[in-house]
């Protein structure tokens, strides 16, 4: 943020900051000021656990330079992420209402699922204090740590935090929904006074299927309701491992796929099947299938086959995979973007922490060009 006042006929910078209140992205920044000096900032954010969301935060003119005091507010948590273009959105735009020059009204763009230019608009419309007669109360609800992994069976906790984000506190009920099968949810306490935090204790049972979750925090005040999404990985009571990696059933059962996937009979790497990503016909975008599993005790070492038919270039068409640790929050890329016309049977490994939760994503991309279709078989996933 940059603000520039004239002084003597010439701007001169009056203040200067950079809003980071945590290791989150944020960009796609518009601001406005209002008619005592207010100031709202409204942009997009995401992390490796929230998919692209529309925020704003704002400084009342009083505020020490540089800083922006009244909290984050979710405008909307996005569904989803765009899985292939470099560019995101159009527009992101902060203006001020001027029937009363107090009202801001910030408008911009977020995927309600993985997709490419599938976006949706969301408009705010909100007040900071003392811009005209009456301050509008309002709050902000975030959750830290933003994502969990539990054994089914057990219990994950989260801290609800809340901030006044506008006018005088008030008391804010909170709730959850999006649990999954056999799963409840606690707060403690269940309602506080905003400025203040909750826990939030999310219990499975051993029937709770294996997977991730999405759970949504809800807070519920006088003027203004607010929610925040906490990640949930759900891995098997078994012990986990990897389920159906030969995928010698014949199916995609264990797998989760999108775009246009396939098992084939012929030309496994072993046995009688494997996954094929893409056709033998162009297809457009990624295809990939993907599954989450908790390595068991005894195990370092994943691994896989994958083979790659790529008659174009690595700019256009590729296979590539990836290995998420839930645990921990980061990715590794195993297979790097690969292009060759006939790669043959490849095996690719990579190191795992016995207890972690992981989702390999196997993907093969495909540019849709007439003549050139590429497609990846990938076969005999194993952890060892």
């Amino acid at each position: 943020m940059y603000e520039l006042r004239l002084s003597g006929g010439s701007p001169t910078l009056y203040q200067q900051g950079t809003y980071a209140p945590d290791s989150a992205y944020r960009w796609m920044g518009s601001i406005a000021q209002d008619r005592v000096g207010n100031t709202a900032l409204g942009y997009s954010q995401s992390s490796s656990s929230v998919h692209p969301s529309v925020r704003y935060t704002g400084r009342l003119a009083g505020d020490t330079l540089g800083t922006m005091t009244q909290g984050e507010v979710t405008a909307i948590t996005g569904g989803g992420s765009q899985t292939t273009y470099s560019r995101w959105g159009d527009y992101s735009s902060m203006a001020v209402d001027p029937a009363d020059d107090c009202t801001f009204w910030y408008t911009n763009e977020y995927l309600p699922a993985n997709g490419n230019f599938n976006w949706h608009t969301r408009i705010a419309a909100f007040t900071l204090p003392n811009c005209g007669s009456t301050a509008t109360n309002d709050f902000s609800v975030a959750v830290s740590p933003a994502s969990g992994s539990v054994t089914a069976g057990s219990s994950a906790s989260t801290t609800v935090s809340t901030a006044v984000t506008a006018g005088s506190a008030q008391s804010v009920s909170l709730s959850a929904s999006g649990l999954p099968a056999g799963a409840t949810a606690t707060f403690s306490p269940t309602s506080v006074t905003a400025g203040n935090s909750s826990t939030l204790t999310v219990a499975t049972s051993s029937s709770t299927p294996a997977g991730t979750y999405s759970i949504t925090v809800t807070g519920t005040g006088a003027s203004a309701t607010h929610t925040a999404t906490y990640s949930l990985t759900v891995n098997s009571a078994s012990g986990g491992g990897v389920t159906n990696g030969d995928f010698e059933t014949g199916s995609l059962s264990g797998w989760t796929s999108a775009g246009t996937t396939s098992v084939i009979s012929t030309g496994a790497h072993s046995g009688t099947y494997a996954a094929r990503d893409g056709s033998t016909a162009p297809t457009n975008g990624d295809s990939s299938v993907a599954q989450t599993f908790t390595a068991p005790t005894g195990t370092g070492t994943l691994s896989f086959y994958y083979n790659v038919t790529c008659p174009d270039t690595i700019t256009y068409d590729w296979a590539t995979a990836t290995l998420r640790d839930n645990t921990t929050g980061t990715t590794t890329t195993v297979l790097a973007k690969t292009c060759v016309a006939s790669s043959g049977w490849v095996q690719k490994t990579a190191a795992v922490t016995a207890g972690h939760s992981y989702t390999l994503t196997l993907i093969s991309h495909d540019d849709n060009y007439t003549g050139d279709a590429t497609y990846a078989r990938y076969d005999d996933v194993t952890l060892s």
